[in-house]
């Protein structure tokens, strides 16, 4: 799957530097966690790889969106002192964010937009025992805020927090805890550090 992501991304670089967009090289990694899980933490590490296309709309704003191939889940951590069951929900998408950009200031340029993302693997490691999470939704729908910080004309850090719109999971709950903005439900939250490489400088 990862070959077939890089060679479409590969594909669509060439063309839209062709046609005078801009286009960078995103390379990343998640810290992530679910919420409604009853785990907690952002203890899930995954890679967080694409390209984000670009299109300038005015001397303010440009508009983007990407292809990436994003790692989410969670991870129980566990206490040496009080040991329990493992538990790991590994949940890999393929997603394309639609972004707006502002580009007024001169080395942070902050960003926002929705993503929509398709899921294309599925695995729950259940103290050793591995199977797929019951009724994983196919199709995730979720919120992106974030900025880049460029060292230079080309290469830039980039810190993103992204959060579904809606559950992950169809099925019913068992609410004993708060939920969030009173949606009961699991939510892939993860934070995404990396860096951004332009590819047409």
């Amino acid at each position: 799957m990862i070959r077939y992501i890089l060679i479409l991304t590969m594909f669509v670089c060439g063309g839209v530097i062709a046609q005078d967009f801009g286009a960078q090289l995103l390379l990343g990694a998640n810290f992530s966690q679910v919420d409604g899980d009853q785990l907690g933490g952002y203890n899930k590490l995954g890679a967080n790889v694409g390209i984000q296309i670009n299109k300038e709309v005015n001397d303010l704003w440009d508009g983007a969106f990407e292809i990436r191939f994003s790692m989410k889940g969670a991870n129980r951590v566990i206490d040496p002192k009080a040991p329990e069951p493992t538990l790991k929900l590994s949940y890999h998408y393929v997603e394309v964010p639609l972004l707006v950009k502002y580009k007024q200031w001169d080395k942070v340029t902050p960003y926002g937009g929705l993503s929509i993302g398709v899921n294309v693997y599925n695995q729950r490691d259940d103290n050793g025992y591995v199977t797929q999470e019951e009724a994983l939704k196919g199709m995730e729908t979720g919120i992106v805020l974030g900025g880049t910080y460029h060292l230079s004309e080309k290469v830039g850090l980039d810190l993103r927090h992204s959060y579904s719109l809606l559950s992950i999971r169809d099925y019913p709950f068992i609410v004993n805890s708060p939920t969030v903005f009173g949606r009961a439900g699991w939510f892939n939250r993860l934070f995404t550090a990396g860096i951004t490489v332009r590819l047409d400088k």
